[in-house]
């Protein structure tokens, strides 16, 4: 079971779990969704903190996603890395040097 940690946005204090993660990571990405919000809130001059937690989320969602098409790149990059390899091999093998 994992424990409660209390956590402060804009304000507002809430109790937040995550499987995995230790009270000081949660703070630490509490200040991260903080930091973000004030920025764009300085940036956008927007006062609607239900506006600006959507626009801090879609920042969070296209880093994400940004994030996970690098990692497909690199994995496709990666098996065919390995596939160019094991081909190597089996000819190195093929011709008894092995």
């Amino acid at each position: 079971m994992t424990n409660e940690t209390q956590i402060k946005i804009k304000g507002r204090s809430m109790n937040v779990a995550v499987d995995g993660l230790s009270p000081i990571e949660i703070s630490s990405i509490a200040g991260q969704v903080e930091e973000r919000i004030k920025r764009i809130e300085e940036k956008t001059k927007i006062a609607d903190t239900s506006k600006l937690a959507a626009l801090a989320a879609f920042e969070f969602a296209t880093e994400l996603y940004n994030l996970k098409q690098k990692s497909e790149v690199s994995n496709a990059a990666d098996e065919k890395k390995i596939d160019e390899l094991v081909e190597k091999l089996e000819k190195t093998m093929e011709k008894g040097l092995f």
